[in-house]
């Protein structure tokens, strides 16, 4: 399948600090979301979990919390099914996940895989289909401007098949029925500097992070 990464661009986390630092950021915004929107969640579903690093996260912060990661590719769930035993792993396209359960999960993460899909909608409404009600969807992806930059640059790795500004996943969440809780943009850079975070939260506070590199998007199922 086009746009899938491979067990290469995992272990380059380990031994390039940009990609792992990217890694590090989205967590941490993931982290904020469940905390702020979903706290003490009893159940977590990670679409393109890759080796399962963040969802490891998820589960060191929420160890009641039963968390499955969805991965299509096999190399990267072996390799996660390996380094992360406490974790659920199951092979699937995040487009297409009919043997799941209707309501099953408080909390469904999508982070930097929507770009790389060919049917985000589809993975959008299934993930409404999957959650509780009142259960909340988190969305991470490039802001598109910046993604052709780092394409520029060679940054990129995977192929991805298009990006969205804000605007167009608000349409794509409100256009299944989730209604947006939180909108922003993050990560000023890809890796990383003394009170990043601290500039972010003040440009958020006055709405000029709207263009920051990375784009965060919190919808919520309806109760």
């Amino acid at each position: 399948m086009k746009g899938v990464l491979d067990y290469t661009y995992a272990r380059q986390r380990e031994k390039k600090s940009g990609i792992r630092y990217r890694l590090i950021r989205r967590t941490h915004e993931i982290l904020q979301a469940i905390a702020k929107y979903r706290p003490d969640p009893k159940s977590v579903l990670d679409l393109g979990t890759a080796e399962g690093r963040m969802l490891s996260a998820v589960k060191c912060k929420y160890p009641a919390a039963f968390c499955v990661g969805i991965e299509y590719s096999l190399d990267l769930l072996q390799m996660g099914a390996s380094l992360h035993p406490n974790l659920k792993f199951i092979r699937a396209d995040a487009q297409r996940l009919q043997f799941l359960k209707h309501g099953s999960f408080d909390v469904a993460i999508a982070a930097a895989i929507i770009e790389h899909l060919h049917e985000p909608r589809t993975m959008i409404r299934e993930s409404y289909r999957l959650l509780k009600p009142g259960g909340i969807m988190i969305i991470t992806t490039p802001h598109p401007f910046w993604e052709r930059i780092a394409n520029g640059l060679g940054m990129i790795k995977g192929e991805h098949q298009f990006t969205m500004g804000l605007r167009s996943i608000q349409g794509l969440c409100q256009g299944e029925c989730f209604a947006i809780l939180e909108k922003k943009g993050f990560m000023i850079s890809p890796i990383g500097f003394p009170g990043e975070v601290k500039i972010e939260r003040v440009l958020q506070g006055i709405d000029l992070d709207k263009n920051l590199p990375n784009q965060l998007v919190v919808a919520r199922k309806p109760i």
